[in-house]
């Protein structure tokens, strides 16, 4: 049985044809798994460590009767969880996106799932506290992300979009001379 997330029924023929390099994809997919990695692993995992830090101490003040309202709110375990699974989902198409580029086809795979987790881990983020917009942008980009990954294709594949190039085009063979007078 075919996996639904990395082989949907819509692959062969889908929706909105466009012919991208999986190459080309898997470039792109490993550069910005690079940026990820940078921002989620340094900046999102020292702000989640720091409001989860936060929220403890005064959940801790709080028990003791010192404090009564720190202003935290939201379960920041939850966050902590998201933004590590949103940095390993971009280890992840860190990883697939250059075996991509290397013309591994597993790549793929590994592109996707890492997409799959940046989703949950922005759901995640998004019980815990740390805002619907990022969630928001979470969900356009697994969308977008997921698609153009899925109908990628590899050299040698037959293309989404027939080429055909217009009459005295390149490829078309070139004009008679002009007659001698």
């Amino acid at each position: 049985m075919a996996n639904i997330l990395t082989d949907p029924p819509f692959a062969a023929d889908p929706p909105i044809k466009l012919n991208i390099p999986a190459k080309t994809v898997g470039l792109i997919a490993g550069i910005l798994g690079i940026i990820g990695v940078i921002f989620l692993g340094l900046f999102g995992l020292i702000a989640a460590l720091a409001l989860t830090t936060v929220s403890t101490a005064c959940n801790n003040l709080n028990s003791l009767g010192v404090a009564t309202n720190c202003g935290t709110t939201g379960i920041f375990f939850l966050a902590l969880i998201g933004v590590i699974g949103g940095a390993v989902a971009a280890v992840l198409y860190l990883i697939g996106g250059f075996q991509m580029y290397n013309l591994n086809r597993n790549g793929k795979n590994l592109v996707i799932y890492g997409l799959a987790l940046g989703l949950i881990g922005g759901l995640l983020e998004l019980i815990g506290g740390l805002g619907a917009g990022s969630f928001v942008f979470d969900l356009i980009w697994f969308v977008v992300g997921w698609y153009i990954v899925v109908i990628s294709r590899w050299p040698g594949d037959a293309p989404l979009v027939a080429t055909s190039l217009p009459p005295g085009g390149y490829g078309s063979p070139p004009p008679p001379p002009p007659p001698s007078a």
